[in-house]
């Protein structure tokens, strides 16, 4: 019988993974001594301290390609191979729930290396992308720019909890991909997106809750400025206090299990030498990567939508 051949797209994936994480281990020792002098696990880094520390640069470009988001996936699947394909999955769920006609304009709030952004554009929605981290804006413009969708994204600095810029009802819709959860004040931030949008205007916040509170998962959210976490159910009274209507949530945890799979996997050894030195506060994504796969069910990756009047 002929040997069954895996798909050219799953063995590229998986060979494209691979070799980034040999990559990843032999600058593991780099990172080591540059966690010591970077972080001391005691701090509350800003959202640019967090981002632009050895550790996330190295973990997102060797797990994720660098782009800063989870894949969706089939329930039930183990492989979170490819995982380009699960990120542009979990994109069109996005877009899927803004539910906007092309032409429309939508405010990305929080924009990363702008993968997200031109997903939207290629979709036919005209995008402003926003962020407050250097490194990600320099990323953003490159991609944007090599893809040919400077007519379609535009990308400037500005910072959600002052978007004074922008004049009232400027968008059709706002997005967040795993943003919200880094506001300082959640209550301004949506009051933000309130004036920002235009009557009918939408708001999709692809982000997480929580449902159990532990040690552990207060220095995860301190240690990567998530401070503001909302405990299960807390999205729903925080969209109607802006005024907001026609809330709805999708759970989507079960569609993101295998990539937290593949952090635990991936991170489990290295974070229990990390523990047995006393070291892994210095490794939050390891650290968040592992304690989230061991403690699955915790808590929860929604997807919430609501509209403006």
């Amino acid at each position: 019988m002929a040997e069954t051949k895996a798909p050219v797209s799953l063995t590229s994936g998986r060979r494209n993974f691979r070799r980034r994480y040999v990559v990843g281990i032999l600058v593991l020792l780099a990172s080591l001594i540059t966690a010591f002098v970077a972080k001391n696990g005691a701090d509350a880094p800003s959202v640019q301290d967090y981002y632009g520390s050895l550790e996330s640069r190295l973990g997102y470009w060797l797990l994720l390609g660098n782009t800063r988001h989870c894949g969706l996936y089939e329930k039930g699947q183990i492989s979170p191979f490819p995982i380009s394909t699960a990120q542009r999955a979990m994109e069109e769920k996005l877009y899927s729930r803004l539910g906007l006609e092309p032409g429309s304009k939508v405010l990305d709030a929080g924009a990363g290396s702008g993968y997200v952004a031109m997903y939207m554009a290629r979709k036919g929605l005209n995008v402003q992308a926003i962020d407050i981290t250097p490194h990600h804006l320099a990323d953003a413009r490159k991609v944007v720019t090599k893809n040919g969708l400077e007519d379609k994204v535009s990308i400037d600095y500005a910072d959600y909890h002052d978007l004074s810029a922008f004049p009232d009802g400027s968008f059709d819709g706002i997005y967040t991909m795993e943003t919200f959860v880094h506001a300082d004040d959640p209550v301004k931030v949506l009051s933000n997106f309130y004036r920002l949008l235009k009557p009918g205007g939408v708001i999709v916040l692809h982000e997480a809750d929580f449902s159990y509170n532990s040690q552990v998962l207060q220095d995860i959210l301190r240690l990567s400025h998530c401070q503001n976490t909302l405990e299960e159910g807390g999205y729903e009274e925080l969209v109607a206090n802006a005024g907001f209507k026609d809330y709805s949530l999708e759970d989507l945890t079960d569609e993101v299990l295998p990539m937290w799979r593949l952090f635990g996997v991936v991170g489990y050894v290295p974070y229990q030498l990390f523990k047995l030195l006393g070291i892994h506060y210095r490794f939050t994504n390891v650290m968040a990567g592992v304690e989230t796969w061991l403690h699955w069910g915790e808590g929860r990756y929604i997807s919430v939508r609501a509209v403006k009047p």
